[in-house]
């Protein structure tokens, strides 16, 4: 049923987009350990347990979550309409090859239920796909459709992902903790992600960011971390690789060139940057 497959070492990267017009049940088993991220860009998925011990995944549209089941037994209800999803399925290999020896610091509590074969389930309830990971999914689709399959730039947008999934594991006092923000609060944390988008190629420090839209700097962190997902500077170094990988696409540009309009002014600093982001040096696109 997927309209696209992309098979890595340990992994495969399913990306489906079909119309559904009557419900789709599916009755499934599965003997062998199942970890997943499901992303439901549209429709609903339903997965509910033979066993009702066992943990049951509910997907909205819009929605995602992070789960490890030891077997599958219960039924799958694929719900009718346009059902969009991208989904990456993988082993215990795949994860613990790309985080090696750090995979026991970083993994949390889905490495204790890797280690004791007991259910994961990031969110007891689906949350809403956050804008750093949109991002990600929006250039998996696209990079989806090429006729060669690049597995530098799969492998990288792998670790990306998983990497984020093992910070908010780890964050969950934060993530379940309510922040409410007033309305001007909102406003003020969207000016912030205008400047950042508009000031790309310039360098500018969170008091000067605190200071131009008027909020304390401390809560200014706070607060859009809360709405982003993401620190500030991890955002900015976000939206500045992702720049980055469009201007080099391009012919008749160099890598100075590149950094220059990113906010870089040592070319070299740039390469680093691009490396630690996305596993390859800036030239490899060229």
């Amino acid at each position: 049923m997927a309209n696209k497959q992309i098979i890595l070492d340990g992994a495969v990267v399913s990306i489906t987009d079909f119309n559904l017009t009557a419900p789709l049940i599916i009755d499934i088993k599965q003997d062998f350990p199942f970890i997943k991220i499901h992303f439901q860009l549209g429709g609903k998925m339903d997965y509910q347990p033979t066993n009702q011990n066992e943990k049951a995944i509910v997907i909205e549209e819009g929605q995602y979550n992070f789960f490890y089941l030891p077997k599958i037994d219960g039924i799958l209800t694929l719900h009718p309409v346009v059902r969009s999803t991208v989904e990456i399925e993988c082993g215990e290999d795949f994860v613990r090859k790309i985080f090696k020896n750090d995979f026991h610091k970083i993994s949390g509590s889905f490495g204790i239920a890797l280690r004791e074969k007991i259910p994961f389930k990031m969110w007891e309830q689906s949350e809403s796909i956050p804008k750093v990971l949109k991002s990600s999914i929006e250039n998996i689709i696209k990079n989806s459709q090429k006729k060669e399959v690049d597995l530098v730039y799969w492998e990288s947008e792998m670790i990306k992902i998983f990497q984020y999934m093992f910070s908010k594991i780890n964050d969950k006092e934060e993530i379940n903790s309510l922040v409410y923000l007033s309305g001007i609060e909102q406003e003020q944390i969207t000016r912030v992600e205008t400047i950042l988008h508009k000031k790309i190629q310039t360098s500018i420090t969170v008091e000067e960011l605190a200071l131009e839209v008027g909020i304390n700097r401390n809560k200014l962190n706070r607060n859009f971390k809360h709405i982003y997902g993401e620190p500030i500077f991890q955002y900015l170094t976000r939206i500045r690789m992702e720049k980055a990988k469009e201007i080099l696409s391009k012919k008749g540009v160099n890598i100075s060139e590149v950094a220059y309009e990113v906010g870089y002014k040592n070319p070299q600093h740039f390469t680093v940057a691009f490396k630690k982001y996305f596993g390859y040096i800036p030239s490899k696109l060229k």
